[in-house]
């Protein structure tokens, strides 16, 4: 053997370099050898475990199916399909559980909707036509469903908060909605940009009715901890109408209909005004109305002869069932002498004083944004 020196920063090194090459062939061809053989090794216990894993899952599904455990019996299915993909047994098994469990989806559904559980019949309705795309009776009910999306912006004016709301552990923003059904609806206002959504799902409602939703109250979610450690919520109303519906609704409805959905921001420049913003105004304790349709207009009838507690335009996707209401950009502001708040709904001069450039982004929404009839809402 020969040796050489072999230098790394200032430490010698002695690397021994065998005089026969084939002796080094040799030792590296072992090496090699052994190389590879630990990675077959390690690809043989890893398929190892993915095929047991799959066929546990499966053989648990078949065991949940014949004791009649529909909905268990589908997740393991689902589990095993997610990891083996390509094999049709288990795939077969998943698709018959499927029927099974929309069928069992149905029931359950007819059983929330005698009850009037409305919000805990849709969810069940809709997994149902997931699990069996097929089944007419799901079908013919979702199209008993309308799909609403709430939408508006709230800017707030007023110098400080009283010392009282600045103990509090917690504050969020919130505005609740009036639904025709007499159901409060509850929504956080953005701190970030006043922007505020809320998702409904009605039943069996005609197209008129989808103009009665209303704003409640805007105000303040307050969370404070006691000493003791008790959690008390309480809400401050900035702005209340409380709970109003209208006396009457008459009038019809446009017939016309687009041909193709318009995503909303076509129709947008159509609310550009000049006029000037109308005076803020204190809600009375008493509030009646009256709504009157008449073609593409929504009247809001009332002796204050304001309309704020309406919304500003109502976008009905016809062949989708889905709705848009939006209540345009409210201003609310504190009056310090009378510490109470006013409000007034702001007219748009110019695009960018539209929300909508904002919320209409927002791809979870996307489905929201697209109608085939409009209506504005006027005094």
């Amino acid at each position: 053997m020969h040796l050489y020196y072999l230098k790394k920063t200032t430490c010698p090194f002695i690397v021994r370099i065998p005089k026969n090459t084939a002796e080094l062939d040799l030792k590296m061809n072992i090496v090699i050898i052994n190389y590879f053989l630990k990675i077959k090794l390690c690809l043989f216990f890893l398929i190892s475990f993915f095929f047991t894993s799959c066929s546990f899952h499966y053989d648990k599904g078949i065991q949940l199916e014949k004791e009649d455990r529909w909905e268990e019996a589908a997740i393991e299915y689902r589990i095993a399909s997610i990891e083996n993909p390509e094999n049709l047994k288990v795939q077969e098994a998943l698709k018959r559980v499927n029927l099974k469990v929309a069928n069992e989806n149905i029931q359950t559904y007819k059983k929330y909707l005698k009850n009037n559980q409305y919000r805990k019949a849709y969810p069940r309705l809709k997994a149902a036509l997931s699990q069996n795309p097929q089944l007419s009776e799901a079908r013919k009910e979702m199209g008993k469903w309308w799909h609403l999306l709430i939408t508006g912006k709230v800017e707030f004016e007023f110098n400080k908060l009283s010392s009282n709301l600045r103990l509090a552990d917690e504050m969020v923003l919130q505005v609740k909605i009036n639904s025709h059904t007499g159901k409060i609806l509850t929504g956080n206002i953005s701190s970030e940009n006043g922007i505020f959504f809320i998702e409904d799902v009605i039943y069996k409602t005609n197209a008129m009715q989808l103009a009665e939703y209303t704003i409640n109250a805007i105000g303040l979610k307050i969370k404070r901890k006691s000493s003791i450690g008790f959690i008390q919520n309480e809400f401050k109303n900035f702005v209340n109408f409380r709970e109003i519906s209208p006396i009457e609704v008459r009038g019809l409805m446009g017939r016309e209909i687009l041909k193709e959905p318009q995503h909303v921001l076509k129709h947008r420049p159509n609310l550009l005004t000049e006029n000037e913003d109308l005076k803020s105004w204190y809600p009375p304790d008493l509030l009646t109305y009256e709504l009157e349709f008449s073609e593409d207009s929504v009247r809001v009838i009332s002796k204050s002869n304001r309309n704020e507690f309406a919304p500003l335009v109502l976008y009905i996707n016809s062949s989708e069932r889905l709705v848009n209401l939006d209540f345009g950009v409210y201003q609310l502001r504190m009056n310090e002498s009378q510490r109470k708040w006013s409000i007034l709904r702001k007219y748009f001069r110019k695009l960018e004083d539209d929300y909508y450039l904002t919320i209409s982004s927002n791809l979870a929404l996307n489905q929201y944004f697209f109608y085939d009839r409009v209506f504005r809402f006027i005094q």
